[in-house]
């Protein structure tokens, strides 16, 4: 006989919700290892002590957990969700009758109470500081890279850049332009004619999006397209692939050097952690990079390239040249000097530059350079790329660029799966927070999995070795400002002896 389901809803549900939520999701395990009470502490000084009170700050950041956690980029979706999921209720803490809170607190929330207080930096890092306490990571080897985000904003958006001028060149422009040849090419565009200005050069010196001004220009690799951009940093604890530092930027190398030397000095002062070696791509090898890293008591375990230009080749190189330290010149094989010529801008090398008059009648030339003279030069922080290139030849580095593939397996998880792919939000303050949290729910992720796995003695021992570790830590950066505030009387007190 053909059974039937009458749809008859019953009047009353005896149910408990704890009960249907499956003692291996990942909610409840969230639930059982991580302890989100501490946001109320975090942002309690935004809240006035009188009024109506506010919804509970651990139920938005619980709800705004979920999303990162499974890819909800809408707020509207994301009530939606929570409202018709007995799962979610029972994470944030909601029951069936209470109501879900409107996609409009968030907005509320994040414009006007968290933007200017770093409340999502706060949380990243007290989620960060968990893991330190649960004995997770230790930060002995670390890796950084950083990966482009596409902006919510398009080509149609960019404008060009208000440049200030005098009179005198504001009357050449207006000139220029109402002349008779710009007003034939600069008549009005009609739908179904081609776009008087397709093939103009854009770039980031003359146009800024006006939906998104931080967003930059960028390609990811010459076979890529070009879009808007911006620039996402993580810096990841090998052993356990806790994300420790994150930040955004633009997209260019430079401003990736930075984040990343920012981010490192962070981490020795925030969490007591002594990096060992820093692991990163090539395109983090710059001297200047290289050497605030050996400053930093770090070894560089980034791949040095000797590139040789198209030019170049089958000309002498620079070991044919003889240097002369008490005279500060580089001597030819034709025993012709070569003087110190400055700082290139842009290649941060010290060149060494021969007469023309000399290489002009020189019989070798050919062989020597293609230019009117011939110049030789070597970097400013030669020294420090030099020790980078030995560390290249060890196993340790060989060890750290297999351990980089780690990282770009977080950020291929944090695009497929939560979200990153596309920011959500403009403007660089609002896109950091997407960062700031998706990091945050990659590390719970990580937590869980670690913990999960972790029998309980060794969980303990874990613990107390991390508190011994963190306490160490404390004790030596009490000692090295004892010993700046002992140089520091010294110094004083010697120049004072000799004034007097």
């Amino acid at each position: 006989m053909l059974g039937e389901k009458q749809r008859e809803e019953p009047m009353f549900y005896y149910v408990k919700m704890e009960d249907i939520v499956p003692e291996n999701h990942l909610l409840r395990l969230v639930d059982k290892h991580i302890d989100l009470s501490f946001i109320k502490d975090k942002v309690k000084h935004l809240y006035s002590h009188t009024g109506r009170p506010s919804i509970d700050p651990e139920v938005l950041l619980r709800m705004l957990l979920i999303g990162y956690l499974y890819g909800i980029t809408s707020e509207r979706r994301l009530c939606e969700e929570v409202k018709m999921h007995i799962g979610y209720r029972w994470f944030i803490g909601l029951s069936l009758e209470d109501k879900v809170p409107d996609h409009s607190t968030f907005s509320k929330n994040r414009h006007e109470r968290f933007s200017e207080n770093d409340v999502f930096q706060k949380i990243f890092d007290e989620i960060v500081m968990q893991c330190i306490k649960k004995g997770l990571l230790t930060g002995n080897h670390l890796t950084v890279d950083s990966t482009y985000i596409k902006a919510d904003a398009s080509f149609k958006s960019l404008e060009p850049i208000v440049v200030d001028m005098n009179s005198k060149e504001y009357i050449e422009t207006l000139e220029k332009d109402n002349s008779i040849e710009d007003k034939q090419e600069d008549k009005p565009w009609e739908p179904g004619e081609d776009y008087p200005h397709r093939g103009q050069k854009i770039s980031n010196k003359t146009h800024r999006s006006k939906t998104d001004p931080d967003a930059r220009i960028a390609r990811k690799s010459f076979q890529a397209a070009t879009n808007l951009y911006h620039a996402a940093t993580y810096i990841m604890d090998n052993g356990s692939r806790v994300i420790i530092g994150a930040d955004v930027g633009r997209p260019d190398l430079r401003t990736d050097s930075e984040k990343a030397l920012e981010q490192i000095r962070k981490i020795k002062w925030k969490y007591k952690i002594r990096p060992d070696s820093l692991g990163a791509d090539k395109g983090y090898a710059t001297g200047e990079f290289i050497n605030n890293l050996i400053n930093e008591d770090i070894q560089p375990h980034i791949p040095i390239l000797d590139y040789q230009r198209h030019n170049h080749k089958g000309i002498y190189g620079r070991e044919e040249f003889k240097y002369d330290k008490t005279r500060d010149i580089f001597i030819c094989p034709e025993g012709k000097e070569l003087r110190y010529w400055g700082i290139h801008r842009r290649s941060r090398q010290h060149v060494y530059r021969a007469r023309t008059k000399d290489c002009k009648i020189c019989q070798k030339k050919e062989d020597c350079t293609k230019d009117k003279a011939r110049s030789v030069g070597y970097h400013i922080y030669e020294a420090s790329i030099n020790k980078a290139r030995q560390l290249n030849k060890t196993k340790e580095y060989r060890i750290s660029q297999r351990m980089r593939k780690r990282i770009e397996e977080l950020f291929g998880e944090a695009k497929e799966f939560m979200g990153m792919r596309k920011a959500k939000f403009r403007m660089l303050k609002f896109v950091k927070e997407q960062i700031l949290m998706t990091a945050a729910a990659q590390n719970i992720k990580r937590m869980v999995k670690l913990l999960t796995k972790m029998r309980p003695e060794g969980a303990a021992l874990a613990v107390q070795r991390s508190a011994e570790l963190f306490f160490l830590g404390g004790l030596f950066e009490i000692l090295i400002l004892s010993f700046q505030n002992i140089n520091r009387r010294q110094l004083r007190h010697k120049n004072c002896f000799t004034k007097t």
